[in-house]
């Protein structure tokens, strides 16, 4: 995270460094107005003097663009490029991304393999923060084309720090490890030749990345050689300096090194109260006062503690703020001070869950529930215990999809290994047939009567051959039905292996936690263990029903399945849907509206639907803020078409990913896809259309029958 916000800073400087050596490359220096322009917009991004104007660079972008003809690819790339700029430290993201994609357009027309780096080094971080995992993994594709014909130092430079960048947020440290090493040795190179302070500081900016990957690993001597390389090449660069005193401080702390831990804090500190970045110090005196409370010196801890929560409120991070909370609620639970420890937890908790941190997450439902123990509030408590079973349920489901994912992809390696062993076998087979008749055409040389003899024998072999080819031609005809009959049951079973881990693991996960609970209710009351047993049996019929749903499904892939219509009470149906799923909507406290006045009864299949508005119910409980209002209604449009609607409050869904999910024939989500699936799939059957609308206050998903 740090080292990532280090390279955004450092982006700039290699924009001014390289920016020169771009012109010349491009033969662009003649055009002294856009020139100076392109300098102009440079030092509204702090170069050299370290004074931003973001909202000025963005007027000045934009002017700069209507001064660029058409057909100067260069310069509109650039201009181009500034105006993203502008857009993301403003954080227009979306604005953002649109120019950066416009500035590589440009490029690509200008053959400018440079500006193309450059433009896809930032779209690559900005599509992972958009989630948008298939763009991320295509610029970070095209980044690793472009590195491998062009050796130029600024290209390798480049490819190699956001690749470094995204192996190490995936937790493959070998691989960011090779690639930050690369990185800084095509430094070394540009340093060696240019003697540029950019390339001197990122330098040090990739010796702090190694580090961190060390400390990662758990390699603390190894991690502080990097980190003291570092300083000597962050001289220039403040910021970059900085972490590497907190780094120090870090590796030191991991050695219980303390007295040479503080010595690099001092420095920090004083720096922090320089340069006004109170970030870093926070990550510092967290660390600090984590290790006072882990040797017993609560006092101290909760002094640099607290100082660290003033300095949050100065810097204004959420990071710095859950960082704090955190630590001063494992502070206050250890000195005994429960009613503290669940204030600063209840504080930390939203901000763990914005991060999406899952593992923390469970934790900090743990210790919330172990202090309102202490506490005696027991409803609160068992509330928060099966919170903390619900996410360690969810980390292990996601490694067990990790797993079905890999069987899957080696059984899919085991099929073509088998196919590539018969087409092995019949060239085996046409090459021995080759030789045959290669030594036919020889026999045919001989004695006229050898030759009658001969041609009697290749009359018959014709003959043979032509009943061979028949053959031949019905078995491959056979073969051809045999392979289609088994590519649909390996699509089919593939299918129902992937619905069956869809629809089957949250009921199942729900079962586990109740029984899971069950082997210690000791400490609960009568009404609780009652409660208990209630949901233990809720669970248990809502899996049946689960279960019931899937061998509807099953049947409904069978060619001779028949629609059983009837008449359905709306409301009925609607009470009996939500009912199935109480349990997650009291856990996020949700209003539930339903309208059935303008449609009391439908005709169709009432298993069926059901299934359905179970799915689509689940999906927009899921998604839905916590205390908000889930409204189910049904009624007829003014075309006269019958619909119902599930209406929740919650994040808005891109228009892209609704395209996705309503017209994708692939399924890359591991926890919605295959809902979605079932749901079309079945609404087929009922002459049925889904449709999906969102916008910042309200996701509404439809079913219109035709």
């Amino acid at each position: 995270m740090r080292i990532r916000k280090i390279t955004l800073g450092i982006w700039v400087l290699l924009v001014l460094v390289n920016t020169g050596q771009i012109f010349a490359q491009e033969k662009v220096a003649s055009d002294k107005k856009l020139s100076e322009w392109n300098i102009y917009c440079d030092k509204l991004k702090g170069i050299p003097d370290g004074k931003e104007n973001y909202p000025e660079l963005i007027k000045a972008a934009i002017k700069g663009i209507k001064m660029t003809s058409p057909d100067n690819f260069l310069y509109q790339s650039i201009f181009n490029f500034h105006l993203a700029g502008g857009y993301e430290s403003t954080y227009k993201i979306d604005s953002a991304i649109r120019y950066y994609e416009i500035s590589k357009k440009f490029a690509e027309k200008a053959k400018s393999n440079s500006r193309i780096v450059l433009a896809l080094r930032r779209l690559a971080g900005l599509y992972d923060n958009k989630q948008w995992l298939k763009k991320g993994d295509a610029a970070r594709n095209e980044l690793i084309e472009i590195a491998s014909v062009d050796k130029d130092e600024e290209i390798q430079i480049g490819a190699n720090i956001v690749l470094g960048e995204y192996y190490f947020n995936a937790g493959r440290f070998e691989k960011a490890l090779q690639r930050y090493i690369e990185y800084i040795k095509y430094l070394k190179i540009d340093y060696a030749r240019h003697n540029n302070s950019a390339s001197r500081s990122n330098i040090g900016v990739g010796y702090l990345a190694v580090g961190e990957i060390y400390q990662n690993l758990n390699r603390a001597d190894e991690s502080l050689a990097y980190f003291k390389e570092s300083v000597s090449y962050l001289s220039n660069y403040n910021e970059g300096l900085e972490t590497a005193y907190k780094d120090l401080v870090t590796s030191y702390l991991s050695l219980n090194k303390g007295d040479s831990a503080l010595v690099y804090y001092t420095i920090l500190k004083k720096s922090v109260h320089k340069s006004g970045d109170y970030t870093i110090l926070v990550d510092a005196q967290v660390e600090l006062g984590r290790m006072y409370t882990s040797k017993g010196r609560l006092d101290q801890a909760e002094k640099i503690l607290f100082e660290a929560e003033e300095n949050a409120q100065i810097s204004r991070e959420k990071e710095d703020y859950y960082l704090v909370k955190n630590a001063l609620a494992d502070l206050f639970l250890k000195q005994g001070d429960t009613k503290k420890a669940i204030k600063y937890y209840k504080q930390a908790l939203p901000l763990a869950i914005y991060f999406k941190h899952k593992a923390v997450i469970a934790t900090l439902y743990l210790n919330l529930a172990t202090a309102e123990k202490k506490e005696h509030l027991e409803n609160d408590a068992y509330n928060h215990i099966l919170l903390y079973a619900k996410y360690t349920d969810s980390l292990k489901t996601e490694s067990i999809s990790k797993n079905i994912i890999e069987m899957e992809a080696r059984f899919q390696n085991e099929v073509k290994q088998q196919k590539i062993g018969i087409l092995n076998r019949e060239n085996q087979a046409k090459n021995l047939q080759l030789k045959q008749e290669k030594s036919i055409r020889w026999l045919l040389g001989g004695t006229a009567l050898i030759s009658l003899i001969a041609l009697s024998l290749i009359y018959m072999i014709y003959k043979n051959k032509q009943k061979a080819n028949l053959l031949l031609d019905k078995k491959n005809q056979q073969l051809d039905i045999t392979n289609n009959q088994l590519a649909n049951a390996n699509q089919t079973k593939a299918k129902l292996f992937s619905i069956i881990s869809h629809d089957l693991r949250s009921p199942v996960s729900q079962l586990f936690t109740f029984l899971k609970i069950q082997q210690n209710t000791s400490q609960f009351s009568e009404d609780e263990k009652n409660k208990h047993r209630q949901k233990l049996i809720a669970s248990s019929r809502d899996l049946l029903e689960s279960m019931e749903d899937l061998l509807l499904w099953s049947k409904s892939q069978m060619e001779n399945f028949e629609i059983d219509h009837d008449f359905i009470d709306m409301e009925q149906l609607f009470e009996n849907t939500v009912s199935m799923l109480t349990a997650q909507v009291e856990a996020k406290s949700l209003r539930l509206v339903m309208n059935t006045e303008r449609l009391v009864h439908l005709h169709s299949d009432e298993n069926i639907l059901t299934i359905v508005l179970r799915n689509l119910l689940q999906n927009a409980i899921n998604n839905a803020y916590s205390g908000t209002q889930l409204s189910l209604i049904s009624g007829i449009n003014e075309t006269g078409q019958k619909y119902l609607t599930i209406s929740n409050a919650g994040d808005m869904i891109p228009e892209d990913k609704i395209a996705l999910l309503l017209n994708g024939s692939s399924v890359q989500s591991k926890s919605s896809g295959y809902g979605l699936m079932i749901v079309k799939d079945l609404l087929k059957k009922l002459n049925a259309e889904l449709s999906i609308s969102s916008n910042r206050q309200v996701t509404q998903v439809s079913i219109t029958f035709n």
